[in-house]
């Protein structure tokens, strides 16, 4: 992506919530990039509909935890109680073949001059040291990271370098309503939504 016309939407964390996809369905016709940063599952119950929604009308997707935790036998008893028993919930209703196409999603995406991960290693990346390791993890000519992970928007500019977590599509924590963001040239915008929980 260049600092140019093209139009890019960036949102995270839906956690199987086909209402949070209703609203964002027609700003994805008017966009020209599509970003997913991870956790399609995890918390709803709208499974089949957002794996088929995202996989089909999304550009770029990366792979988050809650996805991780439902496709694989990673061991759950160092998890939150509400955590283990959606995954647990999860891990029943994913069929062989969903199970195949997100295991084929990725955790990281370079596309052009972008970066794309849910977290790293898990962790949620709150403050500047956090940002900057994500710079770090940009290659040469990357100019930006998207994140997602803590449901939390983060816009941060380091070295000309730009580090963005577009909040949760579904719920926000920490005082941040849910919310998506947009980039048009070098305008980038945070879209907040009204609380659907």
């Amino acid at each position: 992506m260049s600092k140019c016309a093209k139009r890019v939407l960036v949102f995270s964390d839906l956690h199987a919530n086909k209402r949070a996809l209703l609203d964002i369905a027609p700003v994805l016709k008017k966009v020209d990039l599509s970003i997913f940063c991870g956790d399609l599952l995890g918390y709803g119950n709208d499974i089949d509909y957002c794996i088929n929604f995202v996989l089909e009308n999304v550009d770029l997707i990366v792979l988050g935890d809650h996805e991780r935790m439902a496709i694989t036998h990673e061991n759950l008893d160092g998890q939150l109680p509400e955590v283990r028993a959606s995954t647990i919930y999860t891990r029943c209703k994913l069929s062989p073949k969903q199970k195949e196409l997100l295991l084929s999603l990725p955790t990281e995406i370079w596309h052009e001059n972008l970066y794309i991960t849910h977290s790293i290693n898990d962790e949620y990346l709150r403050n500047k040291e956090d940002f900057e390791r994500l710079c770090e993890k940009m290659r040469g000519g990357t100019r930006y990271a998207f994140f997602g992970h803590t449901h939390e928007q983060v816009l941060y500019r380091h070295n000309e370098r730009i580090v963005l977590n577009p909040g949760s599509i579904t719920k926000g924590r920490r005082g941040f309503p849910r919310s998506y963001a947009l980039i048009h040239g070098d305008n980038i915008e945070f879209v907040n939504l009204e609380g659907i929980f």
